[in-house]
């Protein structure tokens, strides 16, 4: 019976590598076709005054739907969309699915209605004459770009159904279908405008080329929300229309949603906060670009694993299974360490480089590129405690838990914030960055144990004993990457690409010679794919 019961465990684990794999992979194709889509936008519109009215009106469903509406469905849908299918309710699933999407239409709806407003609002800073001339093109983009309010939240619809279901490869290359068809949009563009390049003045005076480049960009939301469909159906799920504000599933999406806006307003506030801290020492942009650097590592490889565990441990709560619970959760700690770690180091020696290859040229001086690595080294230090933390966050909405989150958050924003006002005099744009490296450090340990007093000793002799294992593997690694660095003098290109390579090919042997089975099934996976 034990072997049997091991075996299952083993499968379980590998099929949720597996799936963390096919999610990374697939958001590493997103990624690099989005720099390919953003340097189509900049050769097509530059950084002129129609990529500034582009820009403006374009980020704003963007910014609205991700920063309010997208954390609350990513925290609550998928747990309440895997209680309700393990009971086969699937006029529970109907009606959230009805009163999801009547809201997002009439979010929409009113996004275009105050398309005029919101634009306006932008502009008080601007004098009368340059907030009427951008409004004539804003205006008019921002309402054919607000229907993609509907096609995100439609998206993350689907994608919750789908995972509930562990279904995670088309959603998880959903969005290249985006990004190419925005660069096809932005390749076509220069060749149907007269003249050398596209202007704010041709698409004003040419309804042809701005319905083309509003509906041109929306289009490629709506083909990623469609692709989702069919993957859909041939999970077999079928949707019915079921508006019902009183059904259960409404209502705790409802009641769990709450505290999750809670949650995000005060991220909102810290980002306000120290917007504002680093505007006052010229940081705003230095900070933006180590913030992109720091996304790279946690949104290929953490987002990739929570994608792949929430559903699984949804699933064990709504089970009351709390040792498979306990058992799953740790083996998802142990796997989100095997990349966080080794990122961390790699990245840390390797800042400089990478940052000099990527931004320092034109305008942007070395004195930038070296403040942009230091403060980029600052925000590393927190990496593996920051993807730990958010994976708690997922242990605990998993149990539909999202009061308990907010208040974890709160106190680490409450934490950072009184960090960066005492550091940032002193460390500029750096303390802030090592503002929030400390406070997730701190609140990372808080939420782990106060999971560890809700389901029990996860970290169990197994999991330390791993995770004192890939410390170590890590170091052998830095330490190799050190010496080589120390003991060569190349471009940066060939530093990124010599020092890269071999401290994979460190790591990789050291996995071996440890046995760690969690980072020889990641190895084996992405070889695959």
């Amino acid at each position: 019976m034990s072997n049997s019961g091991e075996d299952t465990t083993s499968q379980r684990t590998y099929h949720l590598v597996r799936s963390s794999a096919v999610v990374a992979v697939g958001t590493g194709l997103s990624r690099l076709t989005g720099f390919l889509r953003v340097g189509v936008m900049a050769y097509a519109i530059g950084a002129t005054a129609l990529a500034e009215a582009y820009n403006l009106a374009n980020n704003t469903p963007n910014l609205l739907y991700d920063l309010v509406l997208g954390g609350i469905l990513s925290a609550t849908l998928v747990p309440v969309v895997v209680a309700h299918t393990g009971r086969d309710d699937n006029r529970g699933i109907d009606a959230l699915a009805t009163v999801i999407s009547v809201v997002l239409v009439a979010a929409t709806v009113l996004g275009i209605a105050l398309s005029p407003v919101i634009i306006h609002l932008y502009n008080l800073s601007s004098s009368q004459s340059e907030a009427s001339t951008q409004a004539t093109v804003a205006v008019p983009l921002l309402m054919m770009f607000a229907p993609q309010i509907l096609f995100y939240g439609l998206t993350s619809l689907g994608t919750s159904l789908l995972n509930a279901r562990r279904s995670f490869a088309v959603p998880a290359f959903a969005p290249v279908l985006n990004n190419i068809v925005v660069i096809c949009l932005f390749l076509a563009l220069p060749h149907l405008a007269t003249g050398d390049a596209l202007t704010f003045d041709q698409v004003r005076n040419d309804t042809g080329l701005l319905l083309l480049l509003g509906f041109g960009t929306t289009a490629g939301l709506a083909a990623m929300t469609l692709v989702l469909w069919p993957a859909m159906r041939s999970a077999g799920i079928r949707l019915h229309w079921n508006f019902d504000l009183r059904d259960p599933a409404v209502r705790e999406v409802g009641r769990l949603s709450g505290w999750t806006f809670g949650y995000v307003v005060s991220n909102l506030i810290a980002y306000g906060v120290i917007q504002t801290l680093a505007n006052g020492v010229d940081g705003v942009s230095i900070y933006a670009y180590a913030w992109l650097f720091f996304q790279l590592p946690y949104g290929l490889w953490t987002v990739s694993v929570m994608t792949a565990y929430t559903p699984e441990l949804s699933a064990l709560h709504a089970a009351s299974n709390v040792n498979g619970l306990r058992t799953r959760f740790g083996a998802g700690l142990r796997l989100v360490l095997v990349i966080a770690l080794p990122a961390t180091i790699g990245m840390i020696l390797l800042s400089g480089p990478i940052v000099r290859l990527v931004l320092a040229h034109g305008e942007f001086t070395s004195a930038n590129a070296d403040t942009t690595a230091n403060t980029l080294i600052a925000f590393l230090c927190g990496l593996p405690a920051f993807s730990l933390f958010l994976f708690a966050m997922r242990g605990f909405y998993a149990q539909r838990d999202t009061r308990l989150p907010f208040y974890i958050n709160a106190a680490e924003t409450v934490l950072g914030l009184v960090i960066a006002f005492i550091v940032v005099d002193r460390f500029g744009v750096v303390g802030l960055g090592a503002s929030g490296s400390i406070a997730y450090s701190v609140f990372a340990v808080v939420a782990l144990a106060l999971l560890h007093r809700r389901i029990g000793r996860y970290l169990d002799p197994a999991t330390v004993y791993t995770i004192a294992k890939l410390v170590a593997a890590s170091t052998v690694m830095g330490a190799g990457v050190w010496l080589l660095l120390a003991a060569t003098s190349m471009s940066d290109l060939f530093t990124v690409i010599f020092a890269g390579v071999v401290g994979v090919a460190i790591y990789g042997a050291m996995l071996v010679v440890l046995r760690i089975d969690e980072a020889k099934s990641v190895m084996n996976r992405f070889v695959r794919h």
